[in-house]
């Protein structure tokens, strides 16, 4: 039988492997993975307190959230349903991977930066930002669908954009996406690709820079006219100082 833990204060450390379905750790609780792990299989886990992954694995994770601290070390973690963070999130070198398999979409809230962020869905999940906020990703950022069945990429309040921004040096692996709502603000993501099934306002996706504003072409004789008027402004300024 799955237990729910719920730890107040003190310290745990795991060496081994557990599974329990569902964690709340509190405000005066500390957990330490070391090279541990720990499988909530779908359960949530409520971090109050501070949860270090060290080199461990913390994996089945239903919805996470952070209010106290989680530090990524050079761990992995999995997270199958939404990620809430509303207090300290320290990436370090490990991996977070968005499944989204819970309830065919997942929200990231807060605002958060990842050393390695995958979302990767075969069944089309949609992964809503939370509008204005930007998240971040330093070293890797993978976001894959499948053929017919594209994970879609969306704020949480449209048409007002979220924010993805991935380093000028990071690495990307995207395929069968569709963006609506939400703009690439670091280096432009899937440029070789397009949109499939999302609504738009993609700026820096799919091979677009930042939006252009067309300014209009004067003709010759328009041209002319404006440096004769240009030109007899500087004169009549100059006769003005002389006087």
């Amino acid at each position: 039988m799955k237990m729910i833990l719920s730890f107040l204060a003190g310290s745990l450390l795991l060496a081994s492997g557990a599974t329990i379905a569902g964690i709340d750790l509190g405000a005066g609780g500390t957990i330490n993975l070391g090279q541990g792990q720990i499988d909530l299989g779908g359960g949530d886990l409520q971090i109050d307190g501070n949860l270090s992954v060290a080199a461990g694995r913390l994996l089945g994770v239903g919805n996470l959230t952070v209010a106290g601290s989680l530090d990524g070390g050079s761990g992995e973690i999995q997270v199958g349903g939404d990620w809430t963070n509303s207090g300290q999130f320290l990436a370090g070198t490990g991996s977070v991977a968005l499944s989204g398999d819970i309830g065919g979409a997942a929200l990231i809230s807060g605002q958060s930066t990842f050393s390695t962020l995958e979302m990767i869905n075969s069944g089309g999940a949609a992964y809503v930002f939370q509008s204005g906020l930007q998240q971040q990703v330093t070293d890797s950022l993978t976001i894959r669908g499948s053929a017919g069945m594209p994970v879609q990429i969306e704020s949480d309040t449209p048409p007002q954009p979220a924010f993805l921004w991935l380093a000028e040096g990071g690495t990307q692996d995207i395929t069968h996406v569709g963006v609506s709502n939400v703009h690439a603000t670091g280096q432009p993501l899937a440029p070789n690709e397009t949109n499939q099934g999302g609504t738009g306002n993609d700026r820096g996706w799919f091979g677009q820079g930042l939006e252009m504003i067309p300014i209009p072409a004067l003709s010759i004789p328009g041209l002319g006219l404006l440096i004769l008027t240009l030109l007899g402004l500087a004169i009549f300024r100059l006769s003005g100082q002389r006087a």
